[in-house]
């Protein structure tokens, strides 16, 4: 029996399915309105640069091939939704002639020695779409005169392959004292296997790190698009970690966790261990997080598929390399609520944990998940939350679009009345709706 046969074996006698129609939850959530953006795609709620408030981030694409793409933001998000509500927000460009911007984050502060950084993971697996890189923002422009500068770090002139990019974290691979750019890639050519690596870019030692092109280095083969960087205690060590890099491989139909040891990371030395592998099941995103209450972290991830998408907890061992990682369904039956009409179509899209009351009893966190295409939000709550070893959970739905695709939101209490508010982009509708929770 193959590894990857005996591992799944030992998953599936731990499969918990448990999907609720309907939360008995005292709890609603409320649209208060949208805004139009053509193709909203990904959504984040950031620090303005300048001031500090509560800014929305909006990457948009557009799927028809040779149009150029951009950024849009709402600035100071809380006040302008008491001023005027969420059918008035006002946007900027914050770049333009982008290819396919996917997620956008701030950088710390400590990566280029000062503030109002950004950074965008380009590119995607559509035509003139595929050729994305990694570019840095200076959020910190006046973008009601024009978009903001941007810096190009990944392209290299003398690369035929159009990788494409989903996320970053800023990470000191080398021990040199400087962060560098760790991230993932996946290219996949007209003809052939698709390839898919982990990479960091060198931080360059000398002269302006903006202006001068990174060196790139290969880790490993599989990841794709997204992944999670960890820096988690060593179970009884005292100052010992473990650096990890847990990598949800869309493409090769596997989760995958590889780590390195000590009191530093040492890259050149990496395990891995397979997680779990099943055909047709295509991990999409993940967290890791403490689930079900018991103070041990759990990862949260989500399988896109055309007809039977899930969402999925697994309890991570001590023994990363022989435990068992206990795998739980928290809820399974998703698919797209139209025909299939081109690859990469499936559901569900992104999930992650939330606290949108700020209620501090609650130990176990509620999450949120887009449905992607299958045009739903969700919020998932613990039915039992006093039990560690109670994994159901009711499922509702806050938020139907009216056609085709949900896209990435994000959640934040910016008003400052303790009720988080919802940024959801209906991509096919080219709207962002502001939903807010009330209990």
């Amino acid at each position: 029996m193959s590894m990857r046969t005996t591992l799944k074996h030992i998953l599936s006698t731990h499969v918990y399915a448990h999907i609720l129609t309907q939360s008995a939850m005292a709890w609603t959530v409320r649209n208060l309105g949208h805004i139009d953006i053509p193709f909203a795609a990904f959504t984040s709620v950031l620090p303005d640069p300048n001031t500090g408030v509560d800014t929305v981030s909006i990457s948009t694409f557009n799927p028809v091939p040779g149009t150029k793409d951009n950024i849009y933001i709402v600035r100071d998000v809380g006040r302008q939704l008491a001023d005027n509500g969420a059918n008035a927000l006002v946007t900027e460009v914050l770049a333009d002639g982008m290819v396919w911007p996917n997620e956008v984050e701030e950088i710390p502060d400590d990566v280029f020695g000062r503030h109002g950084l950004w950074w965008v993971a380009n590119g995607f697996l559509v035509p003139t779409k595929t050729d994305g890189n990694i570019e840095i923002i200076e959020a910190g422009n006046d973008t009601s005169i024009a978009p903001a500068t941007t810096y190009d770090i990944t392209t290299r002139v003398l690369d035929r392959s159009k990788w494409f990019y989903h996320r970053v974290y800023f990470v000191d691979m080398d021990k040199d004292g400087l962060k560098d750019a760790l991230t993932c890639r996946a290219y996949v050519p007209v003809v052939g296997e698709v390839q898919a690596e982990m990479v960091w870019f060198k931080h360059p030692p000398v002269g302006n790190p903006l202006a001068l092109p990174w060196k790139e280095n290969v880790m490993f083969t599989g990841p794709d698009a997204f992944f999670r960087y960890e820096e988690l205690p060593l179970p009884r060590s005292i100052g010992q970690k473990r650096y990890a890099i847990f990598s949800t491989q869309y493409f090769s139909e596997q989760i995958v966790v590889s780590w390195t040891e000590g009191l530093s990371p040492d890259w050149s030395k990496i395990k891995h261990r397979i997680i779990d592998y099943v055909p047709e099941e295509r991990f999409f995103e993940c967290e890791i997080v403490d689930l079900n209450g018991d103070g041990r972290l759990d990862i949260l991830v989500t399988a896109n598929s055309e007809t039977n998408g899930k969402l999925l907890a697994y309890e991570i061992p001590d023994d990363w390399e022989t435990g068992i990682w206990v795998r739980h369904v928290i809820a399974e039956g998703f698919k797209p609520n139209s025909p299939i009409t081109f690859e990469g179509m499936g559901a569900p899209g992104v999930a992650f944990t939330i606290n949108p009351d700020n209620n501090r009893n609650r130990r176990k966190p509620m999450i949120t998940m887009a449905g992607d295409d299958d045009s739903n939000l969700y919020i998932f709550e613990a039915l039992n939350d006093d039990d560690p070893t109670d994994w159901q959970y009711a499922k509702t739905s806050i938020f139907e679009a009216e056609h085709g695709t949900v896209g990435s939101p994000s959640v934040r209490d910016v008003t400052g009345d303790g009720q988080a508010e919802f940024f959801v982009p209906a991509y096919t509708d080219g709207q962002l709706h502001v939903l807010t929770f009330e209990p």
